[in-house]
């Protein structure tokens, strides 16, 4: 018998750093692997055997290719090569673009394959599945098939193919045309023009032809864009069609509704931004298979505008054309611009021609003349609508034949310190096509007695040992310029300058010469200076630049001053102060207390505000003179501590604001400019423009009249039709009051364009509904969100008649007829009534007698019965109902009928009995 060994492991923790390796590198075994994994899935073949036919771009999710000879996906990258017999495919909810050597584009929707065939330098795409939409370029065709359809798609032309399952095809013709062959066998080739639609297999009762699942419109302006919809219906006539737009595509929020029964095309007037949109039968709903729906992206692009050369700028020349530099303030969105400049103000045969990846160029090509630009730009994206050119600008280029431009002097002007030892500077501005210029002194105006004449090549010049060369004194400088033939041009005016001779300096230094100061500035503006003087200074201020009178004149031992309160208008300062070389004087330097800015005007604006579901509202004002920048401000009136717009530096003269969030209430806006401090003027503000202006959000037509479940009497109704009341905040584009009555197909009455207070016709009793639609010139759409009914009553009916004679059972006997050889039947009369119908009716109800009168306001009625023969004894009935007539005879208010019985009692008459007469004759 075996016994069980207790035994006991006790493993060795020794050797850790082994333990710690295998770990390591497993992990390092597992990463590599999953890396080159995922290289190995993800990886770009690229091939050097093959010219590539088209590029291929992407977004949002994968793409695959996969080469005509091997059976491997790979995932390209973007703006990788397509070659001859590639397969393409997107995953769902990806999309791409193919981009042809030919220029003719392809874009591809989401789960869709496609094999690329080139053929005799003809594009060609087989559609397996999805939905493909290409653009052909101008100079090239493009064969588009599926199954045994083929489509040849003709230049400049737009078309769609969308294939859905097989044997399911739909071919859209947005622009241009395509000739279609093998469709239901067919040999001959069918050409489909703009707006054309076929179909094969399922056939869907509504087709959109234009825009796509997915288009790209440039806002190209601050008036948006339109939207054009067309689509093909083959729905029941007189089915609601409604087509929807809305900023999400669950359509939950801000949805706009637009009644498009009977039409195949609707244009969405001044788009500002991106939407969905979907069109649908509103029997069949919104969950119907058959909805069409799509995303229109709306993309800001701006047009350029042309900065330099400015509108009718001057050129002048003597022998080299100048030097032109072109800018132009473009979007990030343009890939390049094309650069016309031409001779004529319609830009034909330019002389120049460019494309350029820049927003500006320079070039020294144009001659004397007049010259127009403009600048085109170009997008990669695929956008519907062609991109917006700038306005067009012109400049002028003038040869002469000497040339006229002087120099412009900056310093010295008025005082120039000569110290022993130190350099004094001249300086002027460059002149154009100057090589070199001359620079003389001299002692007086005339210059005649010349001090210094000197050649520069540079617009300045540094005089050695001045104070040797220009002792204390008034001297007078010039300058000219002197061009590349060696001709000099005109001399500047003379300007003097003094020159004072000594180690001691007073020079201002703040502000400068021709500096301008806000009036509200001046006191916190610091006057500074610079000298080595120490004794007691003096800050004057004057009105004339000799300072025959101060304004002011403070002592002062600094180098600055503040304080200083002045009137607006021009002044001059400088500093005085006494040294060892006598009264040393400042140069004088003129500033500029100057007014607010102007007040803007705004624009467009009223006592109200609408605000439009999509987009924002522009303020607009004129630009002030001097201003650089804007402050905005809008403060709800009563909350002004808490502006519900606030924008500090708006550079435009517009600003666009979304108000979709602002409650409707009572607002101020204010607008003020402002001038930015530069290095010759302080900041300046300007005055305000305050607004008042009631918000109110866009709402639909509001009817008032009648109100939803009003019952009105017949009789008005009838006699004195009432008068629809509605009301809109906006003046609409177009509208339409429409009344229908319950039981009848077609509209009782319809009105285009209706006034807010319209008459309705005469209406009989019943229910009627009545609404109106209406849109706005924006596009949207404000038609009454409900149909209100009412109700006309019956027309009550006239009293009864009260009759006179006879009396109720009264009995006319053998008495009675001997002194009336009739029976005259009197009533009282019944107020508004125009006839009267009487009926006789004998004991066994047979009518013996019937009259229709007219109603005699004059007097009681009365119907007279002659013919007595046909009465007899026994008990008769008389009835008579009041009416009410219209002048055409139509009955529109009967009466209650009134009867009254009553006896006739006469003896029966005797037979009376003869002779036989025999045989009469006579001869």
């Amino acid at each position: 018998m075996k016994t069980r060994k207790n035994t006991r492991s006790n493993p060795s923790f020794t050797n850790v750093g082994a333990d710690v390796s295998v770990v390591v590198l497993s992990l390092l075994v597992i990463f590599a692997s999953s890396f080159l994994f995922v290289k190995n899935l993800n990886r770009t073949f690229s091939r050097n055997d093959k010219t590539p036919v088209a590029t291929v771009t992407f977004k949002y999710k994968s793409v695959q290719r996969k080469f005509l000879d091997r059976a491997v996906w790979d995932h390209p990258q973007q703006n990788s090569p397509v070659y001859n017999g590639d397969t393409i495919r997107t995953s769902p909810e990806a999309e791409a673009t193919l981009y042809f050597v030919d220029r003719n584009v392809v874009e591809l929707g989401s789960s869709t394959m496609i094999q690329v065939f080139v053929n005799n330098e003809e594009s060609r795409i087989d559609l397996t599945s999805g939905l493909v939409s290409v653009e052909t370029s101008d100079s090239s065709n493009m064969l588009v098939s599926s199954e045994n359809t083929t489509a040849k798609i003709s230049k400049g032309s737009s078309f769609r193919a969308d294939k859905s399952g097989e044997g399911n095809l739909q071919l859209i013709v947005e622009k241009g045309e395509a000739a279609v062959t093998g469709q239901d066998g067919a040999e001959k080739a069918e050409v489909l023009t703009q707006g054309a639609v076929m179909q094969t297999g399922v056939q869907t009762p509504l087709v959109m032809v234009s825009p796509g699942k997915s288009v790209k419109l440039l806002k190209q302006s601050g008036n948006g864009v339109d939207v054009p919809f067309q689509w093909y219906s083959s729905l029941p006539a007189g089915e609601d069609l409604i087509l929807e737009t809305s900023p999400f595509s669950s359509f939950s929020e801000a949805t706009q509704a637009y009644t498009v029964t009977g039409l195949t095309d609707y244009t969405l007037a001044k788009q500002n931004q991106s939407f969905y949109w979907r069109l649908y039968s509103s029997t069949a709903g919104t969950s119907d298979v058959n909805v069409q729906s799509g995303k229109v992206n709306i993309i800001d692009a701006p047009a350029p505008v042309l900065l330099e050369p400015a509108v009718d700028a001057e050129y002048t020349y003597t022998t080299t054309p100048p030097t032109i530099r072109f800018l132009w303030e473009g979007n990030s969105l343009v890939a390049s611009y094309l650069l016309e400049v031409s001779d004529n103000p319609e830009l034909k045969d330019p002389q120049l021609s460019r494309f350029v990846n820049t927003q500006s160029l320079t070039l020294s090509d144009f001659a004397e003349g007049t010259w127009y630009w403009r600048v085109t730009p170009r997008y990669l994206i695929g956008a519907e609508n062609a991109p917006e050119t700038s306005k067009i600008a012109f400049f002028h280029i003038e040869k002469q034949a000497i040339a006229t431009e002087t120099a412009q002097i900056l310093f010295p002007q008025a005082t120039a310190e000569t110290a022993q030892g130190k350099e004094m500077s001249f300086a002027w501005k460059n002149i154009s096509e100057t090589k070199s210029y001359r620079l003389r002194v001299a002692k007086d105006a005339q210059m005649k007695t010349i001090v210094v004449d000197t050649i520069v090549e540079s617009n300045s010049f540094k005089l050695d040992n001045a104070a040797a060369l220009l002792p204390n004194g008034d001297y007078y400088w010039t300058v000219s310029g002197i061009d590349a033939k060696g001709t000099e041009m005109p001399a500047t005016a003379p300007v003097k300058f003094e020159t004072v001779n000594t180690d001691y300096t007073l020079r201002g230094i703040f502000p400068p010469s021709g500096y301008v100061l806000a009036d509200t500035l001046c006191p916190d503006t610091r006057f500074t200076w610079k000298t080595n003087v120490e004794t007691e200074k003096h800050f004057q201020v004057s009105a004339s630049e000799d300072f025959a009178t101060l304004a002011v004149d403070v002592k002062t031992s600094g180098n600055g001053i503040d304080g200083i309160s002045l009137p607006q208008g021009r002044w001059y300062w400088r500093v005085v102060a006494d040294s060892a070389a006598g009264l040393l004087k400042a140069e004088p330097k003129q500033f500029t207390i100057a007014s607010p800015l102007g007040k803007p005007n705004l624009f467009d604006i009223g006592s109200m505000i609408v605000v439009f579901p999509e987009g924002k509202t522009k303020f607009v004002w004129s630009p002030v003179k001097g201003a650089d920048y804007y402050q905005v401000r809008i403060v709800k009136i009563g909350d002004e501590d808490s502006p519900l717009y606030e924008n500090l530096f708006i550079t435009e003269t517009q600003v666009e604001i979304a108000l979709q969030r602002v409650l409707d209430g009572n607002y101020r806006i204010s607008i003020q400019g402002f001038a930015s401090a530069s290095i010759t003027s302080t900041r300046r503000y300007g005055l305000a423009v305050d607004h008042n202006f009631v918000l109110k959000h866009l709402k639909p037509v509001e009817l008032l009249y009648p109100a939803d479940g009003a019952r009105i009497d017949g009789l008005e109704a009838a006699l004195h039709p009432f008068t629809f009341e509605w009301q809109t905040m906006v003046p609409p584009a177009s509208s339409r009051l429409i009344l229908r009555k319950s039981g009848t197909a077609n509209p009782v009455f319809d009105v285009s364009d209706p006034a807010v207070e319209i008459q309705a016709p005469p209406l009989e009793q019943g229910r009627y509904t009545w609404e109106v639609k209406a849109a706005v010139p924006e596009g949207f759409d404000i038609s009454s969100r409900k149909r209100f009914t009412f109700t006309v009553l019956p027309i009550p009916p006239l009293p009864p008649v009260t009759f006179n004679f006879p009396k109720a059972d009264e009995v006319l006997n053998a008495s009675f007829f001997k002194s009336n050889r009739s029976i005259d039947f009197r009533w009282n009369r019944v107020p508004d009534a125009t006839h009267y119908r009487f009926k006789l009716s004998d004991s066994s109800g047979r009518s013996i007698f019937t009259a229709d009168i007219r109603a005699d306001s004059a007097g009681q009625p009365v119907v007279s019965f002659k013919d007595i023969a046909r009465l007899s004894p026994g008990t008769f009935s008389a009835e008579v109902v009041a009416q009410r007539r219209l002048s055409n005879g139509k009955v529109f208010q009967n009466g209650t009928a009134a009867r009254l019985r009553f006896q006739i009692d006469i003896p029966k008459g005797r037979t009376v009995s003869t002779d036989e007469t025999g045989v009469l004759y006579g001869k």
